[in-house]
């Protein structure tokens, strides 16, 4: 308790804020806690949350407390009392399991933290803002790339930039402006730093794996800074930490930060580190398309399917892939997309995540498509670019590249096959793409009944998993087992209300759910329309029935796609034998 004490007397006496601006101010307590204080200008009593998401409320109700009697937390608003200057707040760190969600806080070890801003963000109206980061003793704060051993700051002079944001949307460019999309590490956790920036290392990585984080983020942002001509405007930082949890994950932000989740060294399966270098270079490419050039948020497969094909390309032009890999990758990306999109319009998606995207999968399929329209239309010999610094020219120097403008560049001009594959409302997307694809001799359809078993168990896992989102109260949980010669899904013991808890279901409307996916969800839709329920085979005593789901999901694609035999060379990815 002295050492919170001594905490709060230091931002007692540094939390002041200038006429007409709010102060954010982040310190990291010695007992591992964050202690985020807001001091707004006099006379304002209530500030108002501007990431309202369901994560961001969730990481408020759980984590965030009000450190003393100045301040209390009502939903989205943070208020003062009367005769308080400062709101003060105890963050209680930890790593979440979130996918495409940024890091409220994460502890590093038991080094430091790392932070994303855009959890703690206030815009307003009216005022300017003003953020700041404090290194604990013998510490040091890492934000935008660059190691400050006192304090960090970012302050924003005009408050037109802060009116901008508080009535535009959460992706709005004014937010990066204002330093609400960035991460900022706080602590004293081992650095180790390379010409143009600095990774903090979790004291349990591994040196081996340091170093391949190291020579990989070199050789990339060389080869990278080469092929656009452009390089990152300062330092970067790199954080690193170790979870048992079976997989990378990480996500690069604003202010050219990045932050890299691995599995124990021991439990980790990529034996030769071309898992790792992959992993690190797709979230470098972000450095490029959501940083040195500009994407559309509103449509992530823009910059994960970019991120996604580039690490292809550098993966290749360092001869780390080799052919096999090469249309193994491509074949499984491609498929993926069919999958999940099906012949849904593309034109219709919503804006955002959704839950029929796979915005890797289809961002990547996509890249796919315009850069093998962009080879077809290479007749000068002389052009020796590679596939590389040919696709950064997909990225507009000085405005942000839509859809419009991805399509345009697919096309070479407007209008064209990408136009209408991405922006007609009748265009259904698989059958359109798959018509593409062959049009160009990069693949050739093949049935789905013709697929292995992985594949056809996936068809009828995502349909199951729908089914369990309506029944089971928005929980999914349940093992694929192919024993046997149709296979099942073995339900996790979830409270549902008419699937069996810790069943083994194996078919829907009398048709096996693993040996033929499509017939199952024909039924499925036939039944959904009649206003019929649905019923439950498991693999042992008696079925069961439940209501159709609300929106069942769109049916898959019939057909997959296999790569032609020279498909690589139309690609420019070797050589024309």
């Amino acid at each position: 308790m002295r050492r919170l004490a001594v905490l709060l007397m230091l931002l007692l006496a540094g939390a002041q804020a200038r006429a007409g601006e709010l102060l954010i101010e982040t310190a990291y307590a010695d007992d591992g806690a964050l202690v985020v204080s807001y001091t707004p200008p006099e006379g304002v009593m209530e500030l108002t949350r501007w990431n309202r998401s369901a994560p961001a409320r969730d990481f408020w109700r759980e984590q965030v407390k009000p450190l003393d009697d100045c301040a209390t937390v009502d939903g989205d608003l943070i208020r003062l009392r009367a005769g308080c200057t400062t709101a003060r707040l105890r963050v209680e760190p930890k790593l979440l399991t979130l996918n495409a969600v940024y890091q409220p806080a994460q502890p590093i070890a038991a080094s430091g933290v790392i932070a994303y801003s855009g959890f703690y963000a206030v815009a307003l109206p009216g005022h300017a803002l003003r953020w700041r980061w404090l290194a604990p003793k013998d510490g040091y704060v890492l934000q935008q790339g660059r190691v400050q051993r006192a304090a960090a700051e970012q302050a924003i002079a005009e408050a037109a930039v802060t009116n901008s944001a508080a009535e535009g949307s959460k992706r709005d460019a004014s937010w990066r402006e204002l330093g609400a999309q960035q991460y900022v590490y706080l602590g004293r956790a081992p650095l180790v730093e390379f010409p143009g920036g600095a990774i903090v290392r979790d004291p349990a990585l591994d040196d081996e794996r340091v170093e391949l984080i190291r020579a990989t983020l070199l050789r990339d942002m060389r080869l990278l800074g080469a092929a656009y001509g452009q390089e990152p405007s300062g330092p970067v930082g790199v954080v690193t930490s170790v979870a048992d949890l079976g997989s990378f994950h990480g996500d690069a932000s604003e202010g050219r930060m990045m932050r890299l989740r691995l599995v124990p060294a021991e439990k980790n399966p990529d034996r030769d580190g071309l898992g790792l270098q992959a992993f690190v270079t797709h979230e470098a490419v972000h450095w490029w398309n959501m940083g040195v050039r500009r994407s559309d948020g509103e449509r992530p497969w823009l910059h994960e399917g970019h991120a996604d094909w580039a690490t292809l390309l550098l993966m290749r032009q360092q001869g780390l892939w080799d052919d096999t890999t090469l249309r193994g990758q491509i074949e499984n990306r491609v498929n993926r997309c069919l999958l999940a999109r099906g012949d849904a319009p593309a034109a219709a998606l919503p804006a955002g995540y959704s839950k029929n995207e796979d915005p890797y999968a289809c961002g990547f399929a996509l890249m796919l498509m315009a850069q093998a329209q962009q080879q077809a239309r290479r007749h000068d010999a002389e052009d020796q670019r590679s596939p590389l610094v040919v696709l950064a020219g997909l990225h507009p120097r000085d405005a942000m590249l839509d859809t419009t403008g991805f399509a345009t560049w697919a096309d070479g001009a407007a209008g064209g096959p990408m136009h209408s594959l991405l922006q007609d409302g009748q265009q259904a997307f698989a059958s359109g793409f798959t018509s593409r694809m062959q049009a160009l001799g990069l693949a050739e359809a093949q049935p789905l009944a013709d697929s292995d078993t992985n594949t056809r168990a996936r068809i009828g896992a995502r349909l199951l998993a729908e089914l369990m989102r309506a029944d089971c109260g928005g929980q999914v949980g349940f093992r694929m087992n192919y024993a046997g010669d149709f296979g099942f899904y073995k339900l996790d013991t979830l409270q549902c209300t008419s699937l069996r808890r810790g069943g083994e279901v194996m078919e829907l409307d009398g048709h096996a759910l693993i040996a033929d996916p499509l017939a199952a969800w024909d039924a499925a839709s036939a039944d959904c329309a009649a206003g019929r329920a649905l019923k439950i085979g498991y693999r042992q005593g008696e079925g069961s029935s439940m209501a159709c789901p609300r929106d069942l999901p769109a049916i898959p694609a019939r057909q997959l796609l296999r790569l032609q035999a020279d498909a690589l060379q139309r690609l420019g990815l070797t050589e024309r034998k």
